[in-house]
Order: C-alpha cells, then sequence, then structure tokens
C-alpha cells in the first residue's frame, strides 16, 4: 500500500505539470477558438533551451548552480518571447482568416520543427547538473520504504497551484 501512495504522489507531480500545459491550451483555444498543438513543443524548446544554458553556465563558464540555473531561465524566457514574437507576427497573423484547420496543420509543422532544432541542439548527449533541491520529504514510513517526494517536486506543485487556483 505504501508503494501505491508513492505513485501517488508521483502522479500529483506529474499531474501538476500537464495541468499547467494544459491550462495554457484552454486559455488560448477559449480567447481565440484556436487550436495551437505547438505549445508543448515550444515549452519543450524553452526547457530544453534552459538546460542547455544551464549547463554550458556551470561547465564552461564556472558559474555556480543556482547562477547557472538562472542563467538558464533568464535564457529560456528569452527564447520564449523571441520565439512567440516571431510566430505570431510571420505565421500566426496571416492564418488569422484562414479555416481553423489551417492552423492545426502549421502548428503541427512548428511542432516538428521545433522537436527537431532541439535534438539536433543537445547533439544526443546527455547533460547533468548537480541535483538542487533534492532533499527527500518524508510523507509516510514503511519498515524498509519511505513515501517521499523532494523539496523542489513540491515547490512545483505550489508554484503550479498557485498559478492555475
Amino acid at each position: 500500500m505504501l508503494y501505491f501512495f508513492q505513485q501517488v504522489l508521483n502522479g500529483l507531480h506529474s499531474g501538476a505539470l500537464y495541468a499547467l500545459l494544459a491550462f495554457g491550451y484552454v486559455l488560448t483555444n477559449g480567447i481565440l477558438h484556436r487550436t495551437n498543438l505547438a505549445y508543448g513543443a515550444l515549452f519543450a524548446f524553452c526547457g530544453h533551451t534552459m538546460i542547455l544554458t544551464a549547463a554550458f553556465g556551470y561547465q564552461a563558464l564556472w558559474l555556480t548552480l543556482f547562477a547557472s540555473v538562472a542563467l538558464g531561465v533568464a535564457a529560456a524566457f528569452l527564447y520564449a518571447a523571441l520565439l512567440s514574437r516571431v510566430l505570431s507576427r510571420s505565421i500566426f497573423e496571416p492564418l488569422a482568416d484562414r479555416a481553423p484547420n489551417a492552423i492545426v496543420v502549421t502548428t503541427l509543422g512548428i511542432l516538428l520543427a521545433l522537436s527537431e532544432a532541439s535534438r539536433i541542439a543537445a547533439d544526443t548527449h546527455d547533460l547533468w547538473l548537480p541535483p538542487m533541491l533534492a532533499q527527500p520529504i518524508i510523507f509516510a514510513r514503511g519498515a524498509n520504504f519511505n513515501a517521499t517526494l523532494t523539496l523542489i517536486q513540491l515547490l512545483d506543485c505550489a508554484v503550479v497551484a498557485a498559478t492555475i487556483g
């Protein structure tokens, strides 16, 4: 039963991140009445940019872990703003008075392009940073098993709850 509880805790964390992504889909679809399939790819691309920049800052620039993560977050927000502006002005505005299927097909193409750009940028290397805020918080103890979440997972859930709620 304790293992099941651990899986529920893991599901809560993953579900919170998916809820944030779904919130963006619903918000845009509700306001614009257009389906944008590139949201997930845009988030993943910017997240990948954050990881690559943070790894560069940590390994090449010799920044501290928090400084390299801050640099990565700044780069991810910059890429998100720049890419959103370029996509909005050059792709979505010209398609505004077209059929809704044109937006769906276009955003599917953007999704594929961003996914490939991320794959090429990573050059199929694994990038690892030291764990940050990885202290386990025990929710339940068993004879030989503890149900835990890390501090960063709890902070993720709290940020998502504050954003959506």
